[in-house]
């Protein structure tokens, strides 16, 4: 079920702009995130991957600045285009259908485990101008909304570089995360969770983390929509 907008709103929207797979963009019903196609052919990876790092080929090392990961699928075709739609600011049912599973995994794997805040991986100005939205938080409210933790884009910021993570090499990666920066605030003993759309080499998520942990955070989990391998 579609959760971040009631559903009288969800089903007038759908007369005017009638709701799509964001994997396929074939129709579905008002009330979908995902085909039932799509939904049973996404590479759920969460079970191979290393509960460290998020990765499925561990990269896990003395400078990770996060203690646990959530990365829910396998970046391959029908998740790339899922994220991709995501990122075009056409389609956010991915990043729904990403939060709403990456909240089963915590539920299932963390019962436990407390949580104060969501802290979403930002974007820059200019990028969010043209999107309208930063698709780490759109991850990150539909985990508030099955977890009730406040979520917080406030705390980290994105200046300068405009290029997307994706795109760069992983020397052009490391550079990039320079562009990342954190407002003053003091988070001390307040266990995080930092939530991004992919993991490629960790650049970006390790260098937020390290951010957070100099404000006095405590354990940070980083929730994923997917992994992907390195080009």
């Amino acid at each position: 079920m579609r959760s971040n907008m009631n559903a009288l709103t969800r089903f007038v929207l759908d007369i005017f702009y009638p709701n799509r797979c964001p994997c396929c963009d074939a129709f579905i019903k008002w009330d979908k995130l995902v085909c039932a196609k799509c939904h049973r052919e996404l590479e759920v990876v969460y079970d191979k991957t290393c509960h460290r790092c998020g990765k499925e080929v561990c990269i896990c090392s003395d400078s990770l600045q996060y203690e646990a990961a959530v990365c829910a699928f396998r970046y391959s075709e029908l998740c790339r285009e899922g994220i991709l739609s995501l990122k075009r600011g056409n389609n956010k049912n991915f990043g729904e259908y990403s939060g709403k599973l990456i909240s089963y995994i915590m539920q299932r794997d963390y019962p436990d485990e407390s949580f104060d805040i969501i802290v979403p991986v930002p974007m820059s100005r200019a990028s969010y101008a043209q999107r309208g939205y930063n698709q780490a938080e759109i991850i990150a409210s539909e985990i508030s909304h099955f977890r009730n933790i406040p979520v917080r884009s406030d705390i980290l910021y994105k200046s300068g570089s405009q290029t997307s993570q994706h795109f760069l090499s992983k020397s052009q990666r490391i550079k990039n995360v320079s562009s990342f920066g954190i407002r003053q605030i003091d988070l001390t003993g307040k266990s995080v969770i930092l939530c991004d759309d992919v993991i490629t080499t960790a650049s970006t998520v390790n260098r937020c983390a390290a951010l957070l942990k100099s404000a006095g955070a405590g354990k940070i989990l980083l929730a994923c929509a997917a992994q992907s391998k390195m080009k």
